[in-house]
């Protein structure tokens, strides 16, 4: 039975759509596919730079902390040792902010310089992809810096102050030994020598006493 107009139309429709639909459905699947590997790709670059920058921050300012406070108060491998629990939080109230910021700069400033941006927004994503997961990494990152930093003040400073008070002969002993003098609040020790526990000629004073 031959065939009008209409019915051809009709038909070339039916044969036309069905493919069109096919095409469309592949676009929208393939973009979604992309989008789940740029999530995971950004959320994994991300916090690999994160855990290696804190890690490597930490360990500085730690060992530069803990270096330092050893140095000045005269303390011995054992105190020191003690300290680094207490220490380590107060160390990573500066350092995951930090390291936080050194991954979203590497990670977004290798992407522009790599023109992965570009190659991004050439398929139809928007940029935000690849932004979304980096700001919830942020944001939970933050939340768990804002726990490091209340116990940094409740528990790590008080703890470093109790070892440093406990140990507090050590350190007049390691002062008068290497520097000859020890000074606390007012007090203040001068000796020609220390043997063992026995001072050589110690002269105690008071600020503003004469010896």
């Amino acid at each position: 039975v031959p065939c009008t107009a209409p019915c051809s139309r009709l038909a070339a429709d039916l044969f036309s759509a069905p493919p069109k639909l096919v095409q469309s459905s592949f676009h929208v699947l393939l973009k979604i596919r992309i989008m789940r590997i740029l999530v995971r790709y950004t959320t994994f670059e991300f916090l690999k730079t994160f855990v290696l920058a804190l890690g490597a921050i930490t360990v500085f300012s730690l060992l530069l902390g803990v270096g330092v406070e050893a140095i000045k108060e005269g303390l011995s491998l054992g105190p020191v040792v003690r300290m680094m629990p207490f220490i380590l939080p107060v160390s990573m109230r500066y350092s995951v902010p930090a390291a936080a910021l050194l991954a979203a700069c590497t990670l977004f400033g290798r992407m522009s310089g790599e023109n992965e941006v570009v190659a991004i927004k050439s398929l139809g994503i928007s940029p935000a992809a690849v932004m979304i997961p980096v700001f919830i990494a942020a944001f939970l990152i933050s939340v768990v810096a804002v726990w490091i930093n209340d116990i940094a003040v409740s528990w790590g400073r008080p703890g470093a102050q109790r070892i440093l008070s406990e140990s507090i002969e050590q350190i007049a002993y390691g002062m008068l030994r290497t520097r000859r003098s020890y000074e606390m609040n007012r007090l203040l020790i001068i000796v020609k020598d220390v043997q063992g526990h026995l001072l050589i000629r110690p002269t105690i004073t008071r600020r503003g006493e004469t010896p």
